[in-house]
């Protein structure tokens, strides 16, 4: 009797696994890869290029406030918070090409 209780609960979780494998909820390591490879490459750009480039710094902090759903200030910007695409520009405008 509990040899035929185990079977049926393979049976079952082989069944939900084969319908899950079927509709693509089986595996979502590969777009938790891709958002990781993505806040490394945020990560990098503030670390290395940030020291030398205020622009990269800028760039770098809007792209993690986007990604990870921080507030943006979303009219115009008073310094070097995150801002929203117009505030941005009008960021990278103020700076002069070689401000440090």
């Amino acid at each position: 009797m509990i040899a035929l209780g185990v079977a049926l609960v393979g049976v079952m979780l082989s069944l939900t696994y084969d319908l899950g494998k079927q509709q693509g909820c089986r595996n979502c390591a590969p777009d938790i890869e891709r958002a990781d490879r993505y806040r490394n490459a945020v990560d990098l750009l503030d670390k290395w290029c940030g020291h030398e480039s205020p622009q990269a710094r800028l760039i770098a902090g809007h792209l993690l406030a986007v990604g990870e759903g921080m507030p943006m200030n979303a009219g115009t910007p008073c310094g070097d918070e995150p801002c929203s695409i117009p505030g941005l520009r009008e960021q990278l405008r103020r700076m002069t090409p070689n401000s440090n």
